[in-house]
This record gives structure tokens, C-alpha cells and sequence, in this order.
């Protein structure tokens, strides 16, 4: 039996997703989360390698109402980044083509998860 290779999906951030994820080291890092800013550094780079390595396989669900205000017809997957911390990633998608919308956590806007 011949195994088919998945093809990669292509990934985009919007310009605010970049921005807030560049950010978001800053604000790890002087708020204490990370006594580096290398340590924030690779938090969020392994958020982002873990959505470019799975966001076509993993279950994705409908966002709720709440999220639309920030982009209409988003789906979500989930990355727990810890035993504390769940990440939501929004992204519209046509194919295999995934363009990542928003992003936030259940410290911030958890509570409009399901």
C-alpha cells in the first residue's frame, strides 16, 4: 500500500498577528514570565512552528460569535503551550492556503471559548 506524502500548508500572518507575537516577547520577558528574552523568543517561535506543523491536521473549530469582530468565518485550533496556558489561534482557510488571523489565550479571552 502506497502512502501519499501531504502536501505543506501555506501559512500567513497578518500584519497585526506579527506584530502582536513580537510583542508579546517583550511583554513575557518584563513581566517576568521569562528571565531571558531568548526564553520568550523560542516560546513564541515554538507556538508558530507547532501551527506550521500542524494547524492542516488538528481539529478545527468553528469561532465563536465574540471573535468575528476581529475577522468573519474564522476557524480555531488550540496549542497548550503549558499546564497554564492555552493558546487559540483564528485563521481563515481556502485549502490547503491558511492565513492566521488572530491570536489570544484563556488568561485574555477564554472565557468566548466554547
Amino acid at each position: 500500500m502506497k502512502t501519499e506524502k501531504r502536501s505543506k500548508p501555506v501559512i500567513r500572518y497578518k500584519k497585526e498577528v506579527n506584530t502582536y507575537l513580537n510583542n508579546l516577547i517583550d511583554i513575557l520577558f518584563e513581566n517576568n514570565y521569562f528571565s531571558f528574552v531568548e526564553s520568550a523568543l523560542v516560546y513564541i517561535t515554538e507556538m508558530k512552528e507547532f501551527v506550521e506543523k500542524y494547524i492542516d491536521v488538528l481539529p478545527k473549530f468553528d469561532a465563536p460569535h465574540y471573535f468575528s469582530q476581529y475577522q468573519v468565518g474564522m476557524k480555531y485550533i488550540v496549542y497548550k503551550s503549558n499546564h497554564v496556558t492555552t493558546w487559540y489561534i483564528f485563521f481563515l482557510q481556502e485549502e490547503n492556503r491558511y492565513l492566521i488571523c488572530y491570536i489570544t489565550n484563556n488568561h485574555f479571552e477564554g472565557q468566548f471559548i466554547r
